[in-house]
């Protein structure tokens, strides 16, 4: 299931070494840069939940900082924590599903105050 679902990621983006996935709900949003593996490898990312913006470098822009604490894809899900640079604290999660009827990706992007149901586009 997940090669089709990555098939379906890759299939919709021009041929790049790396591919991009947005995700949004009412009140977050996330944005996510990966490299194209056999493997999830996110790259970077911007998310905002809770009215506070984060972020994995400047060139992604401004926010509070955060790093990939890990990222796995199984099947098809997709499960992403973000934690603080020192790695002591999860700051933001996702966890999202492939949904071939809809041919998107959806699920919650949440943090421990707040849960957003999202919807994902390959971009």
């Amino acid at each position: 299931m997940l090669a089709a679902a990555a098939a379906s990621l890759a299939l919709s983006l021009p041929a790049a070494a790396t591919a991009e996935m947005y995700c949004e709900g009412a009140g977050g949003h996330v944005a996510i840069n990966m490299g194209r593996l056999v493997v999830l490898n996110v790259l970077g990312a911007t998310a905002e939940i809770g009215g506070v913006t984060y972020s994995t470098g400047p060139e992604r822009g401004k926010g509070t900082p955060f790093v990939v604490g890990q990222d796995f894809a199984e099947g098809d899900n997709l499960m992403i924590d973000f934690v603080d640079p020192d790695v002591v604290e999860i700051l933001v999660s996702l966890r999202v599903q492939w949904d071939a009827t809809d041919q998107q990706w959806s699920g919650t992007l949440y943090n421990e105050v707040d849960r957003v149901e999202v919807s994902c586009v390959a971009g």
